[in-house]
């Protein structure tokens, strides 16, 4: 029997993840490895029943070169992706052939199916293309002598260990390139547009992206703000601006200033009852593949109401403090799709070309990596789940004028 490699996506889609797929399946073959594709992420593994054949297509295929031949040309994952995190499975979750296990109360934790899943498979070793959670998980494995190497993908750009993670070029592309599209919009009408862009407690990207797309205003939720005073710069630029119009761009998590709160009272209301039927319905939005960084306020609908988000209220109150109308536009399920830039390309091949030439060397238990001033890099797992010491965003940012402080552009991971 061939040696075996498997592969796996986690977490939230990126652009370029099919394309280091792809590469992997080639550089496999190479090898002399037979490789096999998880689906549906750790849940493909969790799913599978190694005493019921049934369930082993549904959650485990072959991949081959011809297979493969055209999946760089798809955005989302070839292979299907989830957010579960099989040290922490909600019992709604849980196949029903666990038995007593699915009628739990309680998170139940499944890392002994995983590694008996993996040894059934006679995985040699498993790559696990995923975010934080995904590769916290794949470490935790790792720690337990399961053979793993980890590839990060993030439009966060947020993977400890790895300066650049896959598709966070792109993001930043694709953030400006929509920015630039609402703008064309706010210009034909004159108004002042709002776009929702990216993170619901890291405002870095979402001021790397407002400063390359040249946005009026930002907001990111280090820094909470004061509507009157946001609504007032906002008409400033609006009237400075040859074609009557202004954009502000703004984190998912941008907050109201405390002080502020009670005079906004009903919107934050509804911001609040968001959050909790949110949190209600989190399971599910998991289930469903939202980001962990999306679904807190994502138009998720239950029972009939319907959740707006931190934009969506934002858009409300200025609507309110200025009397007219603006032009709200969400992007964050935007700029996880369409085709990687040559960044992510390149960064997808040569994830891959590390992770494939680590496992040459007889190593496992490593993340591929990029480090500034050390290039492509394998760092141990492990570092996937310590704190690493992140820009100071709050002194990139002048709160006084709601705009990223000058050399901000330096600040960026990558």
């Amino acid at each position: 029997m061939a040696k075996r490699l498997a592969l796996l996506t986690a977490g939230g889609d990126v652009p370029g993840q099919n394309y280091c797929l792809k590469m992997l399946v080639h550089l496999a073959g190479d090898q002399g490895y037979e490789t096999i594709g998880v689906r549906k992420g750790w849940e493909g593994l969790m799913r599978y029943n190694p005493e019921d054949p049934t369930t082993h297509a549904e959650n485990v295929i072959v991949l081959t070169r011809s297979r493969v031949r055209d999946i760089d040309r798809l955005g989302g994952s070839y292979l299907h992706s989830s957010r579960i995190d099989p040290s922490q499975v909600s019992p709604t979750l849980i196949p029903s052939f666990f038995g007593p296990l699915s009628g739990s109360s309680k998170p139940v934790d499944l890392t002994g199916h995983i590694k008996r899943v993996l040894t059934k498979l006679q995985i040699e070793c498993l790559v696990v293309l995923g975010d934080n959670r995904a590769l916290r998980f794949a470490a935790h494995l790792a720690s337990q002598g399961v053979p793993i190497i980890g590839i990060p993908k993030s439009v966060h750009n947020d993977v400890n260990g790895s300066h650049y993670c896959l598709g966070f070029s792109t993001a930043l592309a694709r953030g400006v390139q929509f920015i630039h599209e609402v703008r064309a919009m706010a210009g034909s009408r004159e108004e002042i547009a709002v776009v929702e862009v990216l993170g619901r407690g890291f405002g870095l990207t979402t001021m790397l992206i407002s400063v390359l797309a040249g946005a009026d205003r930002t907001l990111i939720p280090e820094v909470p703000f004061d509507p009157d005073r946001l609504a007032a710069l906002l008409v400033q630029d609006k009237r400075l601006n040859p074609n009557n119009y202004a954009i502000l761009a703004m984190s998912q998590g941008a907050k109201v200033l405390a002080e502020k709160a009670a005079q906004y009272a009903p919107a934050l209301t509804r911001l609040a009852q968001s959050h909790l039927l949110a949190q209600v319905t989190a399971a599910k939005a998991r289930e469903m593949g939202a980001d962990e960084s999306d679904y807190t306020l994502a138009g998720v609908t239950e029972m009939g109401t319907e959740v707006s988000g931190a934009g969506a209220t934002v858009t409300e109150i200025l609507e309110h403090v200025l009397g007219q109308r603006l032009i709200f536009q969400p992007l964050s399920y935007l700029i996880r799709t369409g085709q990687p830039d040559g960044q992510d390309m390149l960064g997808a091949a040569n994830f891959a070309t590390l992770a494939m030439n680590v496992l040459a060397a007889g190593k496992v238990g490593r993340l591929a990596s990029y480090r500034r001033g050390e290039n492509y890099v394998d760092m141990p797992l492990e570092v996937v789940a310590r704190s690493e010491v992140e820009p100071p965003v709050a002194s990139l940012y002048d709160a006084t004028i709601y705009r990223p402080a000058p050399g901000i552009l330096w600040a960026a991971r990558f």
